[in-house]
């Protein structure tokens, strides 16, 4: 099953929109991959790809949920699931280091009433180890590192990326503000909790961003929402500049993660996995880089 996802009222599709001189966007396909149980994934929030287990995704529900994280393929099936003893106050997002750490982004702030919110390092643990039942110790946090907001900006965030020792905080912005990017340090951590540094904008990114990704070499960061997914690549001067926009009919996408140059997004009340293919977004570059050119 397929469904064919409408990125702007054009009724042309690649080449043929390349062929006929349209610059605007094209249609694109957005693959269902697979659908989770939801008695054990109702409101899946975020997703990152492990770098050592083949084939495997982690996944994490929402808050109101237990402090769960799921090992899953990319068919919606859960591998194995470990408890944390991390609580889920807001879990929003996922990330992921190449030393074997995952990263757990406790910053929700849907009320805008919080003033510390947390990122937890754990240890990745292996799927395939024995498992343990109940009887297996929760997995612990080895870092929990805090930032505090100020009253003027206590943003909402949904959007997590890890990059040379720092954290990448995406907002989530409801009120037409492009999305802003900030750091917070984790190697060496902080003594104690402190505004994060604001590092940047993400050109056009005025809906609620509800996800984030870097890919595996650091060079593209996806960004996604309910109805649009963008890939940024840096300039010289290491600010993002967007290269590529997919638009799609609104689904409850709560999270995307690089598949090599695929993008995989994860949907809450259990929609499951979608798979968007590197000739479709490539495809929206292209669109996105030749009207560019015309504008100049």
């Amino acid at each position: 099953m397929k469904i064919w996802i409408l990125l702007a009222s054009l009724s042309v599709q690649g080449a043929g929109a390349a062929e006929a001189g349209v610059t605007g966007p094209v249609l694109a396909v957005l693959e269902p991959t697979g659908r989770f149980d939801p008695r054990a994934i109702p409101e899946a929030s975020g997703i990152v790809k492990s770098r050592r287990h083949p084939g495997i995704f982690w996944v994490h529900n929402d808050s109101g949920n237990a402090p769960l994280l799921f090992a899953v393929r990319a068919d919606g099936r859960v591998v194995r699931r470990f408890r944390l003893a991390i609580p889920n106050l807001d879990w929003e997002d996922i990330a992921i280091d190449d030393r074997g750490h995952i990263y757990l982004g406790d910053i929700g702030n849907n009320t805008g009433l919080l003033r510390v919110r947390t990122i937890y390092r754990i240890d990745e643990p292996d799927p395939s180890s024995p498992e343990g039942g109940d009887r297996e110790a929760p997995l612990p946090a080895i870092r929990a590192v805090s930032y505090t907001l100020p009253p003027s900006n206590r943003f909402d965030a949904e959007g997590l990326a890890y990059e040379r020792g720092s954290a990448i905080v995406v907002t989530k912005y409801r009120d037409g503000r492009e999305a802003e990017l900030f750091a917070v340090a984790i190697d060496p951590a902080p003594a104690g909790a402190s505004p994060p540094r604001p590092i940047g904008r993400l050109p056009g990114f005025t809906e609620p961003a509800t996800g984030a990704g870097l890919s595996e070499d650091g060079t593209l960061l996806v960004v996604c929402s309910y109805a649009v997914t963008r890939v940024y690549r840096r300039d010289r001067s290491r600010a993002w500049v967007r290269i590529a926009e997919v638009r799609y009919l609104p689904l409850p996408i709560e999270g995307v993660t690089w598949d090599g140059r695929d993008l995989i997004l994860v949907a809450e009340e259990a929609r499951g996995l979608y798979r968007l293919r590197e000739a479709a977004w490539r495809a929206a570059a292209s669109s996105e880089n030749r009207s560019r050119s015309k504008a100049e």
